[in-house]
């Protein structure tokens, strides 16, 4: 009789190292985006302070970063139609949700900007609905047109929600 592991034991244990360093390197990588990797290791005990909404809006490359929570109001006539979106970043632009006050929420298929126009696809059950128009200077605000099913032209703003600092 052997008094080794059994064979399938030492490989079940495999996976779930793997898992953790993939875990661990996620948290890392979280702590490093935050600043707080960097604001512990230069030994201070200060909470970092809060970055301007302004500084977050363009980085590196000239490319604005959309990511987080935007209020929308879009007009249907003489009735407003209110919600939120939330982006995140992916490989060639933006993607995230739609949520309207009145329905489901909807996949953002793909935001991308070029200089200030930007063109959002959002999907639906009847196909895509794009949105188009221009980016503020600060990248706080959108304004344009919905294209809807049948040829509907709708006006729609939306608006950067300021992030909340929360003190450590």
């Amino acid at each position: 009789m052997s008094t080794s592991t059994p064979r399938h034991r030492r490989r079940a244990a495999r996976p779930f190292a793997r898992l953790g360093a993939h875990c661990v390197a996620a948290i890392a990588l979280l702590l490093l985006a935050s600043g707080t990797a960097r604001a512990q290791s230069a030994g201070s005990t200060a909470p970092a302070a809060p970055a301007p909404a302004a500084a977050h809006a363009i980085p590196l490359g000239g490319v604005p970063d959309l990511q987080g929570i935007w209020d929308f109001t879009m007009l249907v006539g003489a009735r407003r139609s209110t919600g939120f979106f939330a982006l995140g970043p992916i490989e060639h632009g933006w993607a995230g949700s739609l949520t309207p006050d009145s329905t489901n929420t909807l996949a953002i298929r793909l935001l991308t900007v070029q200089g200030d126009s930007f063109r959002m696809v959002v999907a639906s059950r009847e196909g895509d609905v794009p949105f188009t128009g221009r980016l503020s200077a600060d990248a706080q605000s959108m304004e344009g047109i919905v294209e809807y099913h049948g040829g509907a032209r709708l006006p729609m703003t939306a608006t950067r929600r300021v992030r909340r600092t929360v003190a450590r």
